[in-house]
């Protein structure tokens, strides 16, 4: 009798919910994560793969913060930079997604076009380059203007668009230093690099203009070879057809041929074009990564601004130091990443497909922006700050030490390991004490199961054997179920590899949950289509048997109309009044149903298909708990960069929220804080009414002061460790940042 009363306890634990209709979720990165003692700075981040990186000042402090933008999922990372010396000190600053163009595709790029001291954004659109300005002001913040969905350039008479394709990344450049910029990119034939010199300030004396002209040569006489990332000095004919005049030898010594589309040229799909001055003689050199091969390809230029001549190439680059190797597309990226003035090298998958935890290598500037020697630092630049899995994250909450609280438990679909994809589970510890709510690392293999070779790691949890205890359960991509039961606190052992014949297709999502609330657990699991599977446990609490009572539960299906799949991840709860039914999906959203307390075999009722407004793109998996254990619930949503988002009911968080505009008026360093905190302020004007308040999570006041120098500092010595908002108000406006105290 005891254990039927428990499961029904177990079902009913967020009886406390008010109708789901009526919460109000908020992003939330109090909660702390730690890995070795160490407090990871932006653990809600999301995670990072197939980043492409880009400079642009979001927040108008004159710094430039860094935006990442992952295009399998389209996702946009935007990070405030502290500007803290010789430290990548990048904060997460999610209210500046919505600023950005929802029809960004491909790859990013930004560069100052109009001269306005304003980082302009371009990204792909069909077979071509967009651009959007940047009309960054005091008033409204960030924002863009769309000035052309396409970049055109005459090749003599004929004008059309510049060529490039969603997977191919050009350089904007300034190839001739006369003030307009100018493109670089590959030909439709992937081999050789086309010139489109802008001639804005040729002709009209003004470089805000895109008059592009294709020069009618293989720019810098090189092209790659065929199959490596490597270049041919001199290329061969007809590989780099139309040669230009070879600035070192005697022009007679150069062939020319017609343009052609010769089908002896080499072709490839896949590339990240880089052009800067990185031996300090004035004109450009190259960096490119290759889908040819994981290696970064250095050009070094010998010719001069008009005629450009590759003659020196180190394919290992830097091979003086260690040379770049990443699956598919190494990116190269060129800028001060940890604020010492001297810009860096940076390296990182460009597909999804590639690299997907050790993903973004940093190579620290030694000398200056004239010589460029570069030496590794790290293969987990801004991820090691993360909660990051690999590919793909499948939250859960469970008491895995049994001491009363709900540690935090992420499955993955892969973690890429020296090109091996390798399922896990990471464990992290619920240590929360008091006002600190924290997390801490233990293992990234729960329960040793990469020994498995499962690949979509999907966990829940439920007692199967009716012993007390929750036993594990795995879903995984070929969608079968994998039972490990629980022989001990913690300790879990492999009891059945094919749990009772279950199989649904391909990722399989299961949950263990009593839905018809008979006192014994069922299984609802999702699965690659989109819909969701129910069986009811017609067995006992020591002997379940799950029996299939429908493949297509509540008329439930999350699959998009023009999506390949729909994966499906279901969280069935009691909100204390009835049973409600969320579920994650690959599109990014959470799709939110009711009408299932007594209609079980009939369809459920969508109330809403962006579950509080919530797009966390792509392939959101959802986990539900307490997590800052103020008795309501919380969301930690997972998705396909590997990474996890907090969404909590914290009122203060979204009071905060609702009047936080866009512009960062103020900077605080460092963050996170022990003793002093710095605070600068960015447009100061003695004469206006400027206050600082400071509040904790709760909303309490703790410290109130006039502002009257642009520069001040707090003493932080004797405030306890936790989360702090920062509030400024000028003239009828707010303005906030939040800091932590260690």
């Amino acid at each position: 009798m005891f254990k039927r009363i428990y499961l029904v306890v177990i079902m009913c634990c967020f009886a406390f919910i008010a109708n789901a209709q009526t919460v109000h979720l908020y992003r939330d990165t109090t909660v702390h994560i730690t890995v070795a003692g160490q407090t990871l700075a932006n653990a809600w981040a999301g995670g990072l793969n197939g980043a492409v990186f880009a400079e642009m000042d979001l927040n108008g402090d004159n710094i430039m913060d860094l935006v990442a933008y992952c295009s399998a999922s389209n996702r946009i990372a935007p990070f405030i930079n502290l500007g803290i010396y010789k430290k990548a000190s990048y904060v997460y600053a999610p209210e500046f997604v919505s600023r950005f163009p929802s029809e960004l595709e491909g790859w990013i790029r930004t560069y100052d076009y109009d001269g306005d001291g304003d980082l302009d954004l371009f990204s792909y659109v069909n077979a071509g380059i967009s651009c959007y300005r940047n009309d960054y002001n005091v008033q409204n913040g960030l924002h863009f203007t769309l000035v052309t969905n396409q970049l055109t350039t005459h090749y003599g008479s004929f004008s059309t668009n510049i060529y490039v394709s969603r997977v191919n990344v050009p350089a904007l450049v300034d190839v001739d230093n006369d003030g307009d910029m100018d493109v670089l990119a590959f030909s439709i034939s992937g081999s050789w690099v086309e010139y489109h010199k802008n001639y804005s300030m040729d002709s009209t004396g003004n470089a805000a203009g895109f008059l592009f002209y294709n020069i009618p040569q293989c720019w810098g006489y090189f092209a790659l070879k065929s199959g490596y990332n490597a270049a041919d000095l001199p290329p061969v004919l007809p590989a780099c057809p139309l040669l230009p005049a070879n600035p070192i030898r005697n022009n007679s010594d150069v062939a020319a041929v017609e343009l052609s589309n010769s089908v002896n040229e080499k072709r490839h799909s896949g590339s990240v074009l880089l052009a800067a001055d990185l031996d300090g003689d004035g004109d450009k050199d190259i960096l490119n990564g290759d889908v040819l091969s994981p290696n970064v390809l250095y050009v070094n230029n010998c010719g001069n601004l008009d005629s450009a001549y590759m003659c020196l190439q180190d394919s290992a680059f830097p091979s003086y130091n260690q040379s770049v190797l990443l699956r598919d597309v190494a990116a190269p990226y060129y800028f001060d990443g940890n604020n010492d003035g001297n810009k860096d090298f940076i390296a990182s998958n460009f597909f999804d497909t590639g690299e997907d935890f050790n993903n973004i290598k940093f190579y620290s500037n030694t000398t200056n922006n004239v010589t460029n020697i570069f030496h590794h630092l790290t293969n987990r630049w801004l991820v090691d700050e993360m909660l990051e899995v690999g590919t793909s994250a499948h939250p859960v909450f469970f008491d895995v030490n049994n001491d009363g609280k709900d540690d935090l438990l992420i499955g993955n679909d892969y973690r890429s390991d020296a090109n091996i994809l390798t399922g896990k589970i990471a464990y992290y510890m619920n240590v929360s004490s008091g006002s600190s709510k924290e997390y801490t690392f233990i293992t990234d293999d729960f329960a040793s199961l990469s020994t498995t070779g499962l690949l979509a790691v999907s966990p829940t949890f439920g007692d199967l054997d009716g012993d007390g205890d929750k036993d594990m359960l795995i879903g995984e991509s070929s969608g079968n179920l994998i039972y490990y039961q629980q022989i001990s606190v913690g300790n879990f052992s492999l009891a059945q590899v094919n749990y009772q014949s279950i199989n649904v297709g391909y990722n399989s999502t299961p949950q263990l949950v009593d839905v018809n609330k008979d006192g014994l657990i069922d299984l609802v699991v999702g699965e690659r289509t989109g819909n969701l599977n129910y069986y009811q446990n017609t067995g006992t609490m020591t002997a379940p048997v799950f029996t299939l009572s429908s493949t297509n539960w509540g008329g439930v299906n999350v699959k998009k109309w023009n999506s390949y799949a729909g994966l499906s991840n279901p969280l069935v709860f009691d909100n204390g009044t009835g049973t409600e039914l969320l579920v994650g999906s690959l599109s990014g959203y959470i799709y939110h149903y009711n009408n299932i307390d007594g209609n079980l075999t009939g369809n459920f009722t969508l109330v809403d298909s962006m579950f509080q407004n919530i797009f966390e793109p792509q392939h959101v998996s959802i986990a539900m708990g307490d997590v800052d254990v103020d008795g309501k619930y919380d969301l930690v949503v997972g998705n396909q960069n590997g990474g996890v988002v907090l969404y909590t009911q914290n009122t203060s968080i979204g009071l905060i929220d609702h009047i936080t505009t866009s512009d960062l008026y103020f900077t605080l360093f460092p963050n996170p804080v022990k003793d002093k905190l710095f605070v600068k302020f960015e447009a100061f004007k003695a004469s206006e009414k400027t206050e600082l308040s400071v509040r904790n999570i709760l909303g309490q006041e703790i410290l109130h002061q006039r502002i009257t120098s642009e520069n001040i500092s707090l003493n932080t010595s004797g405030l306890p460790s936790g989360s702090y908002v920062c509030i400024l108000s000028s003239n009828g406006m707010y303005f906030t940042e939040k800091f932590i105290k260690q």
